[in-house]
Order: structure tokens, then C-alpha cells, then sequence
């Protein structure tokens, strides 16, 4: 199963299979930050979402400790978002919440 088979909502799956260009930055932006969060050691959740707005976006959602942790990983997932890029005209939003243990 591919990064984005794995972490893609229905809706960007079927536009990764259309347009390789994003289907090989999403598989590579998603490879990097899912390591990035497994290394960091705390419970995380990772998708690949197409929003309302048409817009491409990768949430993660971590159970990080303060806001400082927090911006460290979304600096992070940021960078290896832009070297997935490598600057290619892909548009992909990244995002970062708290994790919400019950969901």
C-alpha cells in the first residue's frame, strides 16, 4: 500500500491517481513527516486531505507537549514538505493540532 493509499482521504487519492506530480510529492512529503513523527515518539496521527476549498493539506495530529514542541514539528514537517516539492508547482497545505486521545 502507498503513503497515500495509506493516509489519503478518498477524495485526494483520486486526484493523486490523475496527476503524478502531486502523487509523487505526497509520497514523499508523507514517507519524511510520518518518520519525523515516529521519531519523535508521541502518539500522532497523519492524513492527506483535499478540503472544501479544493485545497491540499496534510494534518497531523500530535500529543505534543507545549506550543514550543509543537512549532518544532511543524517547522520540521514543513521543511521535508518543501523538499518533497523540491520547487514543483504543487500547492499543499500543512497543519498541525493536538491530538485528541477519545477520537
Amino acid at each position: 500500500m502507498s503513503w497515500v493509499e495509506k493516509f489519503g482521504d478518498p477524495r485526494i487519492n483520486r486526484r493523486a491517481e490523475v496527476d503524478p506530480l502531486l502523487r509523487e510529492v505526497l509520497e514523499r512529503a508523507l514517507e519524511e513527516i510520518h518518520g519525523i513523527l515516529a521519531a519523535h515518539g508521541r502518539p500522532f496521527r497523519l492524513r492527506a486531505l483535499l478540503t472544501r476549498d479544493g485545497e491540499y493539506l496534510l494534518r497531523m495530529e500530535v500529543a505534543y507537549e507545549n506550543r514550543e514542541e509543537r512549532d518544532q514539528l511543524w517547522d520540521e514537517a514543513a521543511q521535508a514538505l518543501e523538499r518533497a516539492r523540491a520547487g514543483r508547482p504543487v500547492h499543499i497545505l500543512c497543519g498541525i493540532a493536538r491530538l485528541n486521545p477519545e477520537a
